[in-house]
C-alpha cells in the first residue's frame, strides 16, 4: 500500500490492543473510523487508553455499517466460509470498511483471509500479513459435488457432507 494515499482506515480491535502511535502518524490517513462493538471489546487499560485519546483529539469516528451492506458482506462470507468463525463485529468492520471504499486495519488472520476475498484492502499496523488465501468448501463424499452454503447432507444425493480447505499464494 502506499504511504502517502490519502485513505480512510477502518480500525480493528486488534490495533487498539498493539497500536503504534509513532506508526500511525507517518500515515497520510484522511480518516480513521471503527464500530461501537471493537470499543466495546476493549478489556485492558492500554487498549481502551488508546481508543480514548484517539477519540479525545478527533482522530477516530465511530460509524455503524448500513444494515444492507452488513447483510450483504454477512451472506458473501457465508458463500465463501459457510461454518465462518468471524464475530459479528468482525461482519461489522467489514462492512464499515466497504461501506466506506477504506482499507480494513487489522492484526486478525482470520479478518484477513476474508477481506482480501471481498476485495477490501488490508494493512497491517504490526504483526503478520496474510500470504495465502484459505478458502473453505463443502463436498459430498459420495457424489463428490461442491456445495455452497451451510449442509449436514449433500442437496443433489444426500450423501454426509465434508469441509475441505485449499490454499491460494498471493503474490506482491
Amino acid at each position: 500500500m502506499n504511504k502517502n494515499s490519502q485513505q480512510i482506515f477502518v480500525l480493528d480491535s486488534t490495533v487498539f490492543i498493539r497500536l503504534d502511535f509513532p506508526g500511525l502518524q507517518t500515515l497520510r490517513v484522511r480518516k480513521f473510523m471503527t464500530v461501537n462493538s471493537v470499543l466495546q471489546e476493549l478489556k485492558d487499560f492500554r487498549s481502551k487508553m488508546n481508543s480514548d485519546v484517539m477519540l479525545q483529539t478527533n482522530k477516530l469516528k465511530v460509524s455503524s455499517p448500513d444494515p444492507l451492506i452488513i447483510e450483504t458482506v454477512k451472506n458473501k462470507i457465508l458463500e465463501l466460509d459457510p461454518k465462518t468463525r468471524l464475530s459479528k463485529t468482525d461482519i461489522e468492520v467489514l462492512s464499515l470498511a466497504k461501506q466506506e471504499g477504506g482499507v480494513l486495519v487489522t492484526n486478525d488472520l482470520a479478518l484477513q483471509n476474508i477481506a482480501k476475498q471481498i476485495r477490501i484492502p488490508i494493512y497491517v499496523i504490526s504483526g503478520k500479513e496474510i500470504t495465502e488465501i484459505r478458502k473453505t468448501y463443502l463436498k459430498c463424499k459420495n457424489c463428490k459435488t461442491v456445495i455452497r452454503g451451510s449442509h449436514q447432507h449433500c442437496p443433489d444425493c444426500g450423501g454426509e457432507v465434508k469441509e475441505y480447505f485449499s490454499k491460494e499464494n498471493l503474490s506482491k
